[in-house]
């Protein structure tokens, strides 16, 4: 149906460019055939100047003389009305040869004509998106350099915080510069995956007796209360947001960064009681309480504390926070985050309080600490998980919306050991409840 449409198509456009009365679009009422094209079809316009296009470069054509010459290119003609090559396809190697051909060899072009045609039925249009960036470096008398340098002047990142307080961004890069940025978020994304996927297989000799039901687990053997839950958008901007905290507190990277800090600002009173907000210095929205105490177990992040009249009364982070010594303690531990089967390494990991600093009056101690990622730490405050220590091992406890058994489940472990029994579960919660 395509091929057939095509030539139609450019047959319209060029009884529509007259302007006098036999103009078959104007008659119509309407500017251009493209406009009468997606008005007859129930299309879009685009589509319709699509179509157009490729009928023109691949309709045979008048010379002066009124000789008939053949189409501009015949390759593609020969593909689009045999039905071989689809609109969208043939309209990327039409656009491809009008650009290159200024300044191609002809017999080059022509081969290069024959392989686009060839390949458009096995690669289909994304494919030929690839082949014709390739194939561009490879006629171009000029290099790739030319187009390099008007990719890397239209370079940008914009970030702004919208109406209902979430920060936005807008952004493109040249190759160069986003080849590291696409490829640290996608090994850290990656690397959640393959651990949402080995989650999901039974541990090796594992066994189920008949009738038996694993409790808490699908039949594929994964944990629901610990699976991944988020979306693959998700996991980018949590990736994203991960290399900007490693970043900040990296004793090795740029000096600015070294010396940057997010500052965040509360109410002293708010802070003791546990309810209110705070502000983050250059965001707008305001942030809750448990907000701003997570924030401050970031190495880099400065929670400022207000009393009356704004007098600075405390600096949260000299004493709230773990060591450097304490965190390697914890480090050696845990691994890293020590949510069941997190891969985060140390770097994207911060020290929780288990018994949190203020609604807990929890100390800053080893036998009080953990080491979690940004995601899990969230879950932990969201999802109302308990964390136990039992002889140097963790235990997470759901909550009893997400496992009515409330069964323990083992958190990672730095050195494989065999766990010992999971604790007594009602009788240590009715201890951390006292």
């Amino acid at each position: 149906m395509q091929a057939l449409r095509a030539p139609v198509a450019a047959e319209l456009a060029a009884r529509s460019r007259t302007g006098a009365d036999d103009d078959v679009a104007r008659r119509h009422g309407f500017s251009s055939a493209e406009r009468l094209i997606a008005s007859a079809t129930g299309g879009r316009f685009q589509e319709a100047v699509k179509l157009v296009a490729v009928g023109a470069a691949t309709a045979p054509r008048a010379a002066f003389t009124g000789e008939v010459l053949p189409p501009r290119h015949p390759h593609l003609a020969r593909a689009v009305s045999s039905g071989a090559v689809c609109v969208d396809a043939a309209d990327v190697i039409r656009r491809f040869l009008d650009g290159i051909a200024p300044r191609a060899d002809r017999v080059e072009l022509s081969e290069a004509e024959a392989f686009l045609v060839d390949r458009a039925p096995v690669v289909g249009v994304d494919g030929l998106h690839r082949l014709v960036k390739l194939m561009q470096a490879r006629l171009d008398p000029d290099g790739v350099k030319p187009r390099e340098d008007e990719l890397r002047a239209a370079r940008e990142f914009r970030i702004w915080e919208d109406e209902h307080g979430m920060i936005r961004f807008k952004g493109a890069a040249d190759p160069v510069n986003g080849a590291p940025i696409k490829l640290a978020i996608e090994t850290l994304v990656g690397a959640e995956l393959h651990r949402a996927r080995d989650a999901k297989r039974p541990a090796r000799g594992e066994q189920v007796e008949a009738g038996a039901q694993r409790p808490s687990r699908n039949p594929a053997g994964c944990d629901d209360v610990v699976a991944e839950q988020r979306t693959i958008a998700q996991m980018n901007l949590d990736a994203l947001a991960d290399i900007a905290r490693h970043s900040l507190s990296a004793n090795d990277g740029p000096v600015a960064l070294r010396q940057a800090m997010v500052v965040a600002r509360v109410d002293a009173a708010a802070l003791e009681l546990g309810r209110g907000h705070g502000t983050i210095d250059g965001i707008d929205q305001p942030v809750s309480i448990p907000s701003i105490e997570e924030l401050a177990m970031w190495a880099g992040i400065s929670p400022l504390y207000y009393g009356d009249g704004c007098e600075t009364t405390r600096l949260g982070r000299s004493r709230r926070l773990f060591s450097q010594a304490q965190k390697l303690v914890l480090i050696e531990r845990d691994g890293g985050c020590a949510w069941p089967g997190c891969t985060r390494p140390p770097s994207h990991t911060q020290a929780h309080h288990i018994r949190w600093w203020k609604r807990h009056r929890g100390r800053t101690d080893l036998d009080n600490g953990i080491m979690l990622c940004a995601h899990h730490h969230h879950r932990i405050h969201d999802d109302g998980w308990v964390i136990l220590i039992e002889h140097g091992f963790t235990w997470f406890v759901p909550s009893a919306h997400l496992d009515p058994d409330r069964r323990p489940r083992p958190g990672n472990r730095r050195l494989p050991s065999i766990a010992p029994p999971p604790p007594d579960i009602a009788a240590r919660l009715a201890s951390v409840a006292a």
